[in-house]
Protein backbone atom coordinates (compact mmCIF):
# COMPACT_ATOMS: atom_id res chain seq x y z
CA UNK A 1 0.00 0.00 0.00
CA UNK A 2 1.56 3.54 -0.94
CA UNK A 3 0.65 6.40 1.71
CA UNK A 4 0.81 10.13 1.23
CA UNK A 5 2.44 10.55 4.31
CA UNK A 6 5.98 11.41 6.01
CA UNK A 7 7.52 10.16 8.95
CA UNK A 8 10.31 11.39 11.37
CA UNK A 9 11.21 8.92 14.17
CA UNK A 10 12.89 11.02 17.23
CA UNK A 11 15.22 9.40 19.36
CA UNK A 12 16.68 10.73 22.41
CA UNK A 13 19.84 9.59 23.50
CA UNK A 14 21.73 9.55 27.32
CA UNK A 15 24.27 6.92 28.19
CA UNK A 16 22.81 4.91 24.79
CA UNK A 17 25.54 3.89 22.81
CA UNK A 18 25.22 0.24 23.99
CA UNK A 19 21.30 -0.15 22.87
CA UNK A 20 20.98 2.14 20.59
CA UNK A 21 21.49 -0.10 17.52
CA UNK A 22 19.07 -2.43 18.11
CA UNK A 23 16.66 0.36 18.38
CA UNK A 24 17.70 1.95 15.02
CA UNK A 25 17.95 -1.47 13.59
CA UNK A 26 14.09 -2.06 14.62
CA UNK A 27 13.21 0.97 12.62
CA UNK A 28 15.67 0.60 9.57
CA UNK A 29 14.10 -3.12 9.37
CA UNK A 30 10.20 -1.14 9.20
CA UNK A 31 8.16 -2.29 6.24
CA UNK A 32 7.26 1.17 5.70
CA UNK A 33 10.20 3.23 5.75
CA UNK A 34 10.15 6.75 7.98
CA UNK A 35 11.77 9.51 6.01
CA UNK A 36 14.13 10.52 8.34
CA UNK A 37 15.55 9.13 12.05
CA UNK A 38 17.07 11.81 14.04
CA UNK A 39 18.64 10.61 16.96
CA UNK A 40 19.02 13.53 19.57
CA UNK A 41 22.40 13.48 21.50
CA UNK A 42 21.36 15.06 24.88
CA UNK A 43 24.86 15.93 25.86
CA UNK A 44 25.42 12.16 26.78
CA UNK A 45 28.60 11.37 28.32
CA UNK A 46 29.10 8.48 25.83
CA UNK A 47 28.97 10.77 23.28
CA UNK A 48 32.54 9.36 21.31
CA UNK A 49 30.64 5.63 21.94
CA UNK A 50 27.28 7.07 20.06
CA UNK A 51 29.14 8.43 17.48
CA UNK A 52 30.95 5.45 16.93
CA UNK A 53 28.03 3.64 17.19
CA UNK A 54 25.89 5.66 14.63
CA UNK A 55 28.71 5.72 12.07
CA UNK A 56 27.79 2.67 10.32
CA UNK A 57 24.36 3.91 9.28
CA UNK A 58 25.81 7.13 7.18
CA UNK A 59 23.05 9.24 6.25
CA UNK A 60 20.58 7.10 7.05
CA UNK A 61 20.72 8.58 10.92
CA UNK A 62 20.93 12.70 11.61
CA UNK A 63 22.74 12.84 14.94
CA UNK A 64 21.59 16.26 17.23
CA UNK A 65 23.07 17.56 19.71
CA UNK A 66 22.71 19.62 22.75
CA UNK A 67 23.49 20.64 25.90
CA UNK A 68 22.04 17.65 28.41
CA UNK A 69 18.52 19.38 29.21
CA UNK A 70 17.14 15.87 29.60
CA UNK A 71 14.23 13.71 27.68
CA UNK A 72 11.64 16.25 27.19
CA UNK A 73 14.09 18.66 26.13
CA UNK A 74 15.65 16.21 23.69
CA UNK A 75 12.28 15.20 22.36
CA UNK A 76 11.32 18.76 21.59
CA UNK A 77 14.52 19.19 19.86
CA UNK A 78 13.46 16.44 17.77
CA UNK A 79 10.18 17.87 16.94
CA UNK A 80 11.84 20.52 15.76
CA UNK A 81 13.94 19.71 13.74
CA UNK A 82 12.21 16.85 11.87
CA UNK A 83 10.31 17.06 8.64
CA UNK A 84 7.74 14.24 8.71
CA UNK A 85 3.93 15.19 8.57
CA UNK A 86 3.75 12.56 11.72
CA UNK A 87 6.80 12.32 14.05
CA UNK A 88 6.91 8.15 16.18
CA UNK A 89 8.99 8.33 19.15
CA UNK A 90 11.26 5.82 20.23
CA UNK A 91 13.48 5.63 23.15
CA UNK A 92 17.07 4.14 22.54
CA UNK A 93 16.92 1.24 24.74
CA UNK A 94 13.17 -0.23 23.20
CA UNK A 95 12.29 -1.62 19.66
CA UNK A 96 9.77 -1.71 17.56
CA UNK A 97 8.13 -4.88 15.16
CA UNK A 98 8.82 -4.31 11.58
CA UNK A 99 5.08 -3.78 10.76
CA UNK A 100 4.38 -0.72 13.47
CA UNK A 101 5.06 1.95 10.88
CA UNK A 102 2.96 0.21 8.28
CA UNK A 103 -0.14 0.01 10.81
CA UNK A 104 -0.10 3.02 11.99
CA UNK A 105 0.35 4.44 8.81
CA UNK A 106 -2.64 2.91 7.25
CA UNK A 107 -4.75 4.24 10.19
CA UNK A 108 -4.07 7.69 9.45
CA UNK A 109 -5.18 7.08 6.05
CA UNK A 110 -8.46 5.40 7.26
CA UNK A 111 -9.30 8.07 9.60
CA UNK A 112 -7.98 11.64 9.05
CA UNK A 113 -9.80 12.77 11.74
CA UNK A 114 -7.16 11.36 14.14
CA UNK A 115 -3.87 12.94 15.35
CA UNK A 116 -3.19 10.73 17.72
CA UNK A 117 -1.86 6.76 16.46
CA UNK A 118 -0.81 4.23 19.30
CA UNK A 119 -0.37 0.38 19.71
CA UNK A 120 -0.40 -1.86 22.41
CA UNK A 121 3.44 -3.23 23.76
CA UNK A 122 5.64 -5.74 25.15
CA UNK A 123 7.42 -5.27 28.60
CA UNK A 124 10.90 -6.82 28.52
CA UNK A 125 13.30 -7.05 31.00
CA UNK A 126 17.05 -7.06 29.77
CA UNK A 127 17.75 -10.81 28.00
CA UNK A 128 13.94 -11.90 29.06
CA UNK A 129 11.10 -12.45 26.95
CA UNK A 130 8.38 -9.87 25.48
CA UNK A 131 5.31 -9.88 27.90
CA UNK A 132 2.33 -8.05 26.63
CA UNK A 133 1.93 -5.12 29.18
CA UNK A 134 -0.99 -5.31 31.24
CA UNK A 135 -2.34 -1.99 30.99
CA UNK A 136 -5.91 -1.29 29.69
CA UNK A 137 -4.97 -0.24 26.92
CA UNK A 138 -6.47 -3.26 24.94
CA UNK A 139 -9.81 -1.42 26.38
CA UNK A 140 -9.45 1.67 24.18
CA UNK A 141 -8.23 -0.25 20.78
CA UNK A 142 -10.01 -0.31 17.25
CA UNK A 143 -11.96 2.42 17.73
CA UNK A 144 -11.41 6.13 17.28
CA UNK A 145 -11.45 7.81 20.73
CA UNK A 146 -12.67 11.05 21.62
CA UNK A 147 -11.78 12.23 24.91
CA UNK A 148 -11.93 15.28 27.27
CA UNK A 149 -11.42 15.71 30.66
CA UNK A 150 -11.02 12.29 33.32
CA UNK A 151 -11.59 10.14 30.59
CA UNK A 152 -8.39 12.10 28.70
CA UNK A 153 -6.18 11.55 31.83
CA UNK A 154 -7.31 7.68 32.24
CA UNK A 155 -6.48 7.14 28.61
CA UNK A 156 -2.74 9.27 29.23
CA UNK A 157 -2.02 6.88 31.33
CA UNK A 158 -2.85 3.91 29.73
CA UNK A 159 0.00 4.73 26.59
CA UNK A 160 3.60 4.65 26.29
CA UNK A 161 5.44 6.96 24.14
CA UNK A 162 7.20 4.17 22.41
CA UNK A 163 3.89 3.15 20.56
CA UNK A 164 2.95 6.56 19.46
CA UNK A 165 2.80 8.55 16.36
CA UNK A 166 1.50 11.79 16.02
CA UNK A 167 0.77 14.66 13.86
CA UNK A 168 3.49 17.08 13.55
CA UNK A 169 1.42 20.05 13.70
CA UNK A 170 -0.26 19.47 17.22
CA UNK A 171 3.51 18.72 18.40
CA UNK A 172 4.51 22.30 17.18
CA UNK A 173 1.77 23.70 19.61
CA UNK A 174 1.78 21.78 22.40
CA UNK A 175 5.22 20.56 23.84
CA UNK A 176 7.15 18.26 26.04
CA UNK A 177 7.42 20.05 29.66
CA UNK A 178 10.85 19.62 31.37
CA UNK A 179 11.71 18.98 34.50
CA UNK A 180 8.40 17.15 34.50
CA UNK A 181 10.46 13.62 33.88
CA UNK A 182 9.04 10.91 34.13
CA UNK A 183 5.64 12.14 34.26
CA UNK A 184 6.78 14.92 31.11
CA UNK A 185 4.53 12.19 28.58
CA UNK A 186 1.49 11.72 30.28
CA UNK A 187 1.08 15.57 30.77
CA UNK A 188 1.54 15.92 27.30
CA UNK A 189 -0.85 13.44 26.22
CA UNK A 190 -3.41 14.68 28.69
CA UNK A 191 -3.20 17.60 27.02
CA UNK A 192 -3.15 16.39 23.06
CA UNK A 193 -5.82 14.00 24.12
CA UNK A 194 -8.40 16.54 25.22
CA UNK A 195 -7.90 18.46 22.01
CA UNK A 196 -7.80 15.38 19.22
CA UNK A 197 -9.08 12.08 18.01
CA UNK A 198 -6.98 9.42 18.96
CA UNK A 199 -6.75 5.64 17.51
CA UNK A 200 -5.15 2.40 19.70
CA UNK A 201 -4.00 -0.37 17.10
CA UNK A 202 -4.80 -3.82 18.78
CA UNK A 203 -1.96 -5.40 18.07
CA UNK A 204 1.40 -5.68 19.76
CA UNK A 205 4.11 -3.69 17.67
CA UNK A 206 6.59 -2.43 20.18
CA UNK A 207 8.51 -3.15 23.05
CA UNK A 208 9.23 -1.23 26.40
CA UNK A 209 12.57 -2.60 27.62
CA UNK A 210 13.01 -1.85 31.16
CA UNK A 211 16.68 -1.51 31.62
CA UNK A 212 18.11 -0.54 35.26
CA UNK A 213 18.54 3.07 35.97
CA UNK A 214 16.05 4.36 33.34
CA UNK A 215 14.12 7.29 34.37
CA UNK A 216 10.88 5.97 35.43
CA UNK A 217 12.98 3.42 37.72
CA UNK A 218 15.58 5.09 39.02
CA UNK A 219 13.74 7.43 41.87
CA UNK A 220 10.41 6.60 43.34
CA UNK A 221 10.62 10.13 45.16
CA UNK A 222 11.56 12.35 42.24
CA UNK A 223 8.75 10.14 40.16
CA UNK A 224 6.05 10.49 42.35
CA UNK A 225 6.59 13.95 43.32
CA UNK A 226 6.55 15.02 39.67
CA UNK A 227 3.51 12.70 38.85
CA UNK A 228 1.73 14.85 41.52
CA UNK A 229 2.85 18.25 40.57
CA UNK A 230 1.64 16.96 36.57
CA UNK A 231 -1.52 16.28 38.13
CA UNK A 232 -1.85 19.64 40.33
CA UNK A 233 -1.17 21.08 36.55
CA UNK A 234 -4.78 19.97 35.09
CA UNK A 235 -6.82 19.97 38.05
CA UNK A 236 -9.57 22.44 36.34
CA UNK A 237 -9.43 20.09 33.52
CA UNK A 238 -9.76 16.99 35.97
CA UNK A 239 -11.98 18.23 38.37
CA UNK A 240 -11.67 17.61 42.41
CA UNK A 241 -12.36 14.76 42.58
CA UNK A 242 -10.94 13.06 39.70
CA UNK A 243 -7.63 14.78 40.49
CA UNK A 244 -7.80 13.46 44.47
CA UNK A 245 -8.84 10.19 43.27
CA UNK A 246 -5.24 10.11 41.06
CA UNK A 247 -3.27 11.71 43.88
CA UNK A 248 -3.99 8.44 46.15
CA UNK A 249 -2.69 6.01 43.25
CA UNK A 250 0.55 7.48 43.26
CA UNK A 251 0.52 7.89 46.72
CA UNK A 252 -0.14 3.87 47.00
CA UNK A 253 2.46 3.64 44.46
CA UNK A 254 5.19 5.69 46.47
CA UNK A 255 4.08 3.29 49.43
CA UNK A 256 4.16 0.05 48.23
CA UNK A 257 7.39 0.80 46.16
CA UNK A 258 8.88 1.69 49.77
CA UNK A 259 7.74 -1.61 51.47
CA UNK A 260 8.79 -3.64 48.31
CA UNK A 261 12.47 -2.12 49.04
CA UNK A 262 11.95 -3.09 52.09
CA UNK A 263 12.09 1.14 53.29
CA UNK A 264 8.91 1.41 56.03
CA UNK A 265 10.58 4.38 57.25
CA UNK A 266 10.24 6.16 53.74
CA UNK A 267 6.81 4.52 52.95
CA UNK A 268 4.95 5.68 55.97
CA UNK A 269 4.72 9.49 54.82
CA UNK A 270 3.14 8.63 51.49
CA UNK A 271 0.98 6.01 53.39
CA UNK A 272 -0.32 8.99 55.70
CA UNK A 273 -0.84 10.82 52.27
CA UNK A 274 -2.98 8.80 51.05
CA UNK A 275 -5.01 7.42 54.40
CA UNK A 276 -6.02 11.20 54.25
CA UNK A 277 -7.46 11.30 50.99
CA UNK A 278 -9.19 7.86 51.47
CA UNK A 279 -9.48 7.19 54.77
CA UNK A 280 -12.65 5.36 54.03
CA UNK A 281 -10.46 2.62 52.35
CA UNK A 282 -9.23 -0.39 54.77
CA UNK A 283 -6.24 -1.53 52.93
CA UNK A 284 -5.28 2.40 53.16
CA UNK A 285 -5.13 1.97 57.08
CA UNK A 286 -3.65 -1.16 56.96
CA UNK A 287 -0.70 -0.13 55.00
CA UNK A 288 -0.32 3.18 57.67
CA UNK A 289 0.16 0.52 60.59
CA UNK A 290 2.36 -1.87 58.74
CA UNK A 291 4.48 0.69 57.41
CA UNK A 292 4.69 1.99 60.96
CA UNK A 293 4.84 -1.11 63.14
CA UNK A 294 7.57 -2.22 60.29
CA UNK A 295 9.64 1.50 61.07
CA UNK A 296 9.62 0.49 64.68
CA UNK A 297 11.27 -2.31 64.48
CA UNK A 298 15.44 -2.88 64.19
CA UNK A 299 16.50 -2.51 60.64
CA UNK A 300 17.26 -5.74 59.98
CA UNK A 301 14.43 -7.73 61.96
CA UNK A 302 12.02 -4.99 59.84
CA UNK A 303 13.53 -6.26 56.63
CA UNK A 304 12.84 -10.17 57.59
CA UNK A 305 9.41 -9.74 58.48
CA UNK A 306 8.56 -7.89 55.77
CA UNK A 307 10.38 -10.71 53.46
CA UNK A 308 8.52 -13.61 55.03
CA UNK A 309 5.16 -11.31 54.53
CA UNK A 310 2.27 -13.50 52.99
CA UNK A 311 2.07 -12.35 48.82
CA UNK A 312 -1.63 -10.42 50.01
CA UNK A 313 -0.22 -7.79 52.55
CA UNK A 314 1.37 -5.44 49.72
CA UNK A 315 0.27 -1.68 49.62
Amino acid sequence: MKFSMTISVVIPAYRAARTIRRAIDSVLHQHLQPNEILVVDDGSPDRAELIAALQSYGQAVTRLEQKNGGVASARNRGVEQATGDWIAFLDADDYWEPEKLARQAAIAEVYPEVSLIGCRWYNQVPGGQQIPDRAKTADYAGRVLKTQGPAAFQLATCVWTGSLMIRRSVLLKDRFVSELEPAEDRDLWFRLLNQYAAYICPELLATYVQEPGGISRSNIDRDCQRMLRMICRHQAELGSGPSLKQMAIVYRRWAAEHLGAGLPRSAFRPACQRLRLEPWRPQAWWIVCKSACLASLPSRLAHHTHMNASPHETA
